[in-house]
């Protein structure tokens, strides 16, 4: 069932997108789109779609999403450590031709001071979406550290975190393999954890870049199809712990840079690199009764545990107030860690403690309830007790608008008892990071051993404080 939410009201942003795309007008030298048939799929009734046919974006069909997340509550990079700034600017996206047709494209640049913007597009609170087929035509970007999507996210994502909105990716590519299709889905299971159902293809005779291609997801209460030009690529049965996919979700169209998943760009990658998007058709089913959406039940489809508040108090030292009040959260990719407490301390009666699984990326950090000044302290101090094969974590700190990060096994800690170890980190080291407003004082990601591997175990953290 598909529900059209179109404001009559729209921002300053959006007015401002629609003066300058006026102004974006060009004829890409990619190769020419191959002729596909526009049928309905038998049995179906097309209900809505966006050929990209005007001149200028549809403003009430599709909004922006700006920034490097932290305007919508994510860590600086949209929670994946992502490196674009997304922009409305027509240098990253508008409406174009390609020899003849028009097409929305979504372009990744760099800039000359090496950082990277792009564009993200939404049907949020605009175009909503239960049950049915969307069929995309699209060419992806290609080149090492290039990630583009065509995905959606639960419409309730403001009710309930990632993923227990869920996520339905009808297509993801990392650039470096140009060859294959990632179909995924996110939710959260019934022990409460992260779990994807993840399909793929490889088109081994032509790379997605080269030409368009008809990627479709096909919907009902019973089951998700996702397919390559009408041909099925994954098929996930819809379970009893999957109800995130009876409720109804948006689409998103974007084109990442860096991040997690696809690694960094590197000296192979030439910018620009477009995703073009011909058209997004959304179809329902002839004759399908839909049942009703189930009622949210937050504590059965939230991701982990209920963390108490106080507990991130057990990692600062005893008497360094500085930081105020926060808390713990995590994240991650499965790898996210149960938090917890430990009498195993070497600073007051209880340490913090981070379990984590291993296998998958995920880490922890604590959230400050206010940015904090520490511009003029030298020094970040902390001490770690973790399972002998961890040789390596990532450690982050964040002000509310940039994040940097360091690798435990660049420093050597010092013997402080109790087989914990104290490592001292000059904040210079933590390059380029705004240090008068910093709302995450500690985070520790993907403990790994020598070869890289995610390791499974408990680590403690204790004894937290600054220095000047």
């Amino acid at each position: 069932m598909l529900q059209i939410l179109k404001s009559k009201n729209l921002n300053l942003l959006l007015l401002l997108s629609v003066i300058v795309l006026l102004f974006f007008s060009c004829t890409t030298n990619d190769t020419t789109k191959n002729t596909i048939p526009i049928d309905v799929p038998q049995g179906y009734d097309l209900v809505w779609s966006d050929e990209f046919d005007d001149p200028l974006l549809d403003l009430e069909s599709w909004q922006y999403e700006t920034g490097d997340g932290t305007d919508y509550e994510l860590p600086v990079g949209w929670g994946n450590d992502e490196k674009q700034i997304y922009t409305v600017t027509a240098r990253n996206s508008g409406i174009t031709t390609d020899f003849g047709a028009n097409v929305l494209r979504i372009r990744a640049q760099k800039s000359e001071n090496g950082t990277y913007t792009s564009a993200k597009l939404t049907t949020k609170n605009l175009i909503s979406i239960r049950f049915g087929r969307v069929d995309v035509r699209a060419k992806m970007p290609k080149g090492k550290g290039l990630w583009p999507a065509i995905w959606m996210l639960g419409d309730n994502i403001k009710d309930i975190s990632w993923p227990g909105c869920g996520e339905i990716d009808i297509v993801e590519m990392l650039g470096h393999e140009p060859h294959k299709m990632y179909a995924t889905l996110h939710y959260t299971n019934s022990q409460n954890k992260h779990e994807e159902a993840q399909g793929s293809k490889e088109v081994a005779e032509i790379t997605f870049h080269d030409a368009y291609h008809v990627f479709s997801v096909d919907w009902d209460h019973e089951k998700i199809t996702f397919l390559l030009d009408n041909t099925k690529v994954n098929e996930v049965p819809i379970t009893a712990d999957m109800k995130e996919f009876l409720r109804s979700f948006y689409l998103i169209l974007n084109v990442a840079v860096g991040g997690n998943w696809p690694g960094d760009p590197d000296e192979t990658t030439v910018f620009p690199q477009s995703m073009y998007v011909d058209y997004v058709r959304v179809f329902e089913k002839k004759g399908y009764d839909a049942p009703e959406a189930p009622e949210l039940i937050l504590d059965e489809e939230t991701i982990g545990q209920n963390i108490d508040p106080s507990i991130a108090n057990h990692a600062i030292k005893d008497g360094f107030s500085d930081l105020g009040s926060g808390k713990v959260v995590v994240f991650g990719g499965g790898g996210e860690p149960t938090v917890g407490a430990s009498e195993n301390a070497i600073d007051g009666e209880s340490s913090l403690s981070f379990d984590f699984p291993g296998d998958k990326w995920g880490g922890a950090y604590i959230k400050l309830d206010k940015g904090v000044n520490l511009s003029t302290y030298k020094t970040l101090k902390f001490s770690i007790k973790k399972p002998a094969a961890v040789e390596n974590a990532e450690i982050k700190l964040e002000s509310s608008k940039t994040n940097a990060a360091v690798f435990l096994k660049d420093y050597t800690g010092k013997d402080v008892g109790k087989e914990f170890m104290e490592y001292s980190i000059p904040l210079s080291d933590f390059t380029d990071l705004a240090l008068g407003d910093i709302i995450i004082p500690f985070g520790i990601w993907n403990p790994q051993d020598t070869n890289m591997a995610f390791v499974k175990g408990e680590v403690l953290i204790d004894n937290l404080y600054f220095t000047k």
